[in-house]
Order: C-alpha cells, then structure tokens, then sequence
C-alpha cells in the first residue's frame, strides 16, 4: 500500500538547513522552529536508525518534526557523522563511538538553539538504541521516545547478518567477491568488523542508570515482548515508562521507500505525549555564534578539498539541494553534474551513492548539486498534491529551476544529468526539452515512457533478471540442479521469455520488414528522441547491469544492445557484471564510480 494522501502544506520558515559539531568533522541537519502561539521549553533531536532503514523512515521523522514545531517544539533532525550529508565515511574507525558523539553535538545545537537545558530524544530501530544510550551517558535527558528499540544489540547483529544471507533465489545471481577484512556488506552499507562488534556490545537492558525521567517505548509488533521487558527495566531505574501500541511499524519501514506508509495517528500520539507537560519554564538566551552555512570535506591524498553549501530555491522556496563543489576557483567551462532522485529516496541517494560520487566529481574538480524534486525527501510537494510521486513529468520543471540557480549562483550554463531508475526517466525527459542539458547519465533505466496506472518499480513490473541473464544461465549446470530441487521458479521463467521473445518480435518485425522493401526504417517516439539529442551534441551513457531487466525494455526501443544507435559517436551503453539494479554490492558502486569519472574525463575533460 503506498501512501497517496495529500499532506497538508508545512510553514515555510519549519526547516531551516544547519552545519554544526566539530569544526573538523562537521554534521548536517534541519532545525524545526516553534511555531503556533505556544512555545515551550523543550528541545526535541531526533536520532536515525542505520543504513536502508534511515533511507524507509526519512518521510516520517520530517512529518513528525513538523508536527512537533507547530505545537510549539524545538526539534533537531540530522545525520550522524559518516551517514547521510554529514562529513565522514562508513570506512572511518570508532563508527559507534562517533555516532553517540553526534547525538550529543545535537542535543547541545538543539538545547543552544531552543533557549532550553530540557531535552527529549527520539529514534526508530537502532536510532532508539543510540539515542537511550547517549541519554544515559548524560544524565540530563527529559523525555525518551525509543520506536521498536534494538533492546540487544547482539542479537540485533546476528539479524542483520540473517538479512543479508537471506535474498530470493535467482536463476543466476551475481557472484561477488567477499570481503577479507572482516567488514560486511548489509543491503548496500558496509560495516567493519570493529563496528559489527561495538554495535553487539550495546545492551539496553545492561545499563543500570536512570536514562530519563520519563520515556514512551513504542513497539515494533503486537507482541511486544522486548518492548515490554524495556519498559520494565525503566521503571525498576526510576523512569516514568510507558508503552504505546498499534504504531503502524511494518508499513512505515518497508525496503522501497516509495512505498512506505508514514503512521500519522502514531506521530501525533507522540506529540500528544510530549505535551501532557507544560515545559514553560523561562526560556534561556541562545548563545550568540556566527551561523556556519558551508560543510568542509576533508581532501583526501591527491584530491581537491570540497566545501557544500544547502540551498532552498524554486517557486515559493519549495526545493532543497546541496551544491558540492572543489575550494578555491571553479572551472566554469564544465557543465555541472546533477544527481535526481531515485524512486522515494531522498537527494542522499541509495546506499548513499549520491554523497559519495558528488564528493568524488568535486574532489577532481567538477560541480555537483544533488537535489529533490517537489514531493520528495526535503522538497515540499505544492497544496494540494500528494507527496512521494515518481515518473511524474510535471518534475522537469524542478529539474530545471536547478538548472536555473546553478546559473544564477555559479554561472554554470551546461548541465550533465545523471539519473537511476525512475530518475533515469525524468533526465530522459528533461534532456529532451531542455538544450541546456549537454549529457546525460541514465541507470538502471525501466521506463522512457510512462502513463498513470502503469508501474512504478521493477518489483511490479516484472520479478524477473534479464533475458540475457537466462540464457547465460542455462550453460550453468549449478541452475539445473536447483531447478530440479525447486528452487528455481521454471514455469515462470519460461512465461516471462515467451513474452518478451512476442515483444521482441512485435518491436523488430517492421524493421525487418522495412529492409525488405527497401523503404526507411520507421523510427519509435524513444529512438527519435535519442537521435534529435545527437544532434543536439548531447552525451548520452545508458548503463544497465547485465542481470538487469530494464535490458529488455532498452533492446525493445533501441534494439539489442541498442544497435539502433550505433554509428552515433554522441550515444553509448555500458553493460557492467556483478551489479544489482541499484548497484547495491560495494564492488558494484566502484565500478560505477569509475564509469562516470571516465565519462566527464572523455566527454568534459
């Protein structure tokens, strides 16, 4: 169930984009501002859980920010360091010990911020773990929120490593080399070995201090059983504990986050709770310090340092974006290198590919701005329209009002747009309107044409791996064998290829029939459109993994291995092995890194 239900329109001045914590490794966040006629003295930071389940519940926590500045609340969202749009790298030692440090630097922001030493603190899954440990670690915390905590941090390990072992059967999976450093691969984030370990060391039920004065534990299911020895442990310590239920947990924290549902009745129930007390007391005076409006990134050896600067622009201040850029002088003969959306991520990107190849392109001299369509992540959707839509063209303007303040702020005029899946699709679409677009970068893309009512994920189109990727596997012995135990879903596979082998057909029959006649070849709408931005000059990469089904639905515009396109120098198609649809394998985002260093390198050196 996908949520589509209008929201209604934020205030203006909620989100306001802040850099704080050490000069050296600065955080990123967004300061909700009281708003409505009461305020009250308490501030409210809200920690995320770790890795794809940031990515599921980034909707939620804004809506419930919102919600908590108009009843009158300070609250702090931002990303740990080495996470999200914050300074730092998952390969970067003591991860937890950083992580908790970053709860603080929030919690001080916040409390400086509010006028306020009273705070409350907030997290989902392993977020809620953090936060009640930095609580305890302080000794200071008002009120404590842990959603669905990870009450042992062990057994939370041996879940995540379950997880990552567990993925559908395949007729041919890609075989992709382990680590040999004892880090882990977990749906696309990498966890090191002294992480793994520091993360199992945590046990919620293991601290013998009060945490808060009092705490709301909302579960995770209806049983609740971890929840409720946690609420237990509390009160025995000194803390006013409550447990909610009926949160709406599992819709909320879905794999895709298009698809996730945000538990509103669930949100207000917090604030509701929150506001059983007054919190009025004499607000103190903020400290007076200069705003710091860029984030530094470390230069590493033989790199150019990167500043980043956040940026709300567009009609009626609607659009968020972060340019990343090299220090000292910019090179205003490249174009620029936009980063879209991808489905219902936000501008962060999956598995955070978006920060690291933006940090990556500045690093070696490039522009970056990586950004959010209306609707999406930290881009408010206009009155009246639903928020977390995809394939919607109405999003080529968004794309280029970006265009527009790159030009305006840098005085950048050409543009490279790079795009995955469904943001595949809008710079398929953008480049097509706009002549001032000079390349594009299309991945993983699953749709140049699109209505409503058709599908919007791989997931609903087709279950299925590649043609290619089939008839490759039938030469494996191994897939037999599986095929013979049942593990391999034969009767669907074999529908799946006689309908592509008919669309096929249906696509090369008037060619075909062209050549024999001698007559030219009739061009569809995508192929026609490809062409004209040749033309044009336009730089046009298509990469699409080899297990990728978005293959067939290029060989069904472009022909196989879009030979329809061959003889135009300005057009190419990369096929990497190895790679899922979002490139999820650490393995897999290098080797894309690298295809997109040598395509600025060739085309825009």
């Amino acid at each position: 169930m996908v949520d589509n239900t209008p929201v209604q329109e934020p205030g203006r001045a909620s989100a306001q984009p802040i850099v704080f914590g050490p000069p050296e490794r600065p955080l990123f966040g967004f300061c909700h501002a009281r708003e409505g006629p009461s305020t009250r003295s308490l501030a409210v930071v809200l920690c995320n859980p770790l890795g794809y389940e940031a990515m599921s519940v980034h909707r939620t926590y804004r809506h419930l920010a919102e919600r908590l500045a108009k009843r009158g609340f300070l609250a702090l969202r931002f990303d740990y360091d080495g996470t999200g749009d914050s300074s730092g790298s998952s390969d970067d030692p003591g991860r937890v010990r950083a992580w908790l440090d970053s709860i603080g630097a929030a919690a001080d922001e916040a409390c400086d911020r509010a006028g306020t030493r009273q705070l409350a603190l907030f997290g989902v899954r392993f977020g809620a773990t953090l936060a009640a440990q930095a609580a305890a670690e302080r000794g200071d915390v008002e009120c404590l929120i842990p959603w669905a905590p990870v009450v042992s941090g062990r057994a939370h390990v041996r879940e995540l490593r379950a997880f990552r072992l567990i993925k559908p059967v395949k007729a041919a999976a890609p075989r992709t080399a382990q680590p040999t450093d004892g880090s882990e691969e977990i749906a696309g984030y990498s966890f090191s070995r002294e992480t793994l370990t520091d993360m199992a060391a945590l046990d919620l039920l293991a601290r013998h201090e009060r945490v808060a004065r009092r705490a709301l534990v909302l579960p995770r299911n209806e049983r609740a059983a971890e929840e409720t020895r946690l609420v237990e442990h509390l009160k025995a310590r000194g803390t006013d504990a409550r447990l909610g239920h009926d949160t709406g947990y599992g819709s909320m924290m879905r794999d895709d986050p298009y698809e996730t549902v945000v538990p509103f009745a669930t949100l207000d129930g917090i604030v509701d709770w929150l506001s059983e007390e007054r919190y009025s007391e004499r607000r103190l005076s903020p400290p007076v310090r200069p705003a710091r409006q860029v984030l530094s990134v470390a230069a590493r050896p033989g790199r150019i340092g990167v500043v980043e600067t956040p940026l709300v622009f567009g009609d009626a201040q609607r659009l968020f974006g972060i340019i990343t850029e090299p220090e000292g002088s910019l090179r205003n003969d490249r174009p620029a290198v936009c980063f879209l959306n991808v489905g219902g991520n936000h501008h962060v990107g999956p598995h955070r590919m978006n920060v690291d190849f933006a940090r990556q392109l500045a690093s070696l001299g490039y522009l970056t701005f990586r950004f959010d369509v209306a609707g999406l992540g930290e881009s408010r959707a206009p009155p009246g329209t639903r928020e977390n839509r995809i394939y919607a063209k109405d999003s080529v303007a968004d794309v280029q009002s970006a265009m527009s303040l790159l030009g305006q702020t840098r005085n950048v005029s050409r543009f490279v747009l790079v795009g995955l899946c469904s943001g595949a699709y809008l710079a398929f679409h953008t480049t097509a309107e706009d002549a001032r677009v000079a390349g594009q970068v299309l991945l993983s893309s699953y749709a140049f044409e699109w209505k409503e009512g058709d599908s919007v994920t791989p997931t609903e189109r087709k279950p299925y791996d590649s043609t290619r990727t089939y008839v490759h596997a039938l030469l494996d012995y191994q897939v037999w064998l599986r095929a013979l135990q049942g593990e391999v879903d034969i009767r669907g596979i074999a529908g799946i290829l006689l309908e592509r082998l008919q669309t096929k057909i249906d696509s090369e029959l008037p060619f075909l029939t062209a050549r024999l006649r001698g007559q030219r070849r009739h061009q569809n709408d995508v192929e026609r459109a490809f062409n004209e931005m040749c033309d044009r000059g336009v730089q046009s990469l298509l990469v699409s993994s080899f297990s990728d089904g978005g293959l067939d639905m290029i060989t069904r515009y472009l022909g196989n291995d879009a030979r329809k396109m061959h003889g135009r120098k300005e057009f190419a198609l990369e096929i990497p092995t190895g790679a899922d649809h979002t490139f999820s394998s650490i393995a897999s985002q290098r080797i894309l890194s690298g295809i997109l260093t040598r395509y600025l390198s060739r085309h825009f050196p």
